[in-house]
């Protein structure tokens, strides 16, 4: 379900409505199977979607953020950073 969404959807509680259970049982479902959180997974899904589009193409990040539906390109850069420990540029140069 995250795969199919996470260009939509970055928060847990529309997984959790979608599954109809609340973000605190979710949470206790992805920790004892996954040994994660939700928001852990869907935050992995996205940095995954990102680092396809950064390595498979040379659209902008202007696009890349409109596609994933984040607010606005500094907001994508910070995300990606935090996840990654790099920025976007030095992500695409070592690609």
């Amino acid at each position: 379900m995250v795969g199919k969404h996470c260009k939509e959807h970055h928060d847990v509680a529309f997984y959790a409505r979608e599954l109809c259970i609340t973000p605190f049982y979710l949470s206790q479902i992805t920790k004892g199977f996954m040994n994660d959180s939700p928001k852990g997974l869907i935050d992995r899904q996205v940095i995954l979607e990102m680092k396809a589009l950064l390595s498979s193409s040379d659209i902008s990040i202007k696009e890349i953020a409109e596609q994933l539906h984040f607010e606005d390109t500094s907001y994508l850069c910070r995300y990606f950073r935090r996840h990654t420990g790099m920025s976007i540029s030095e992500y695409r140069n070592n690609v």
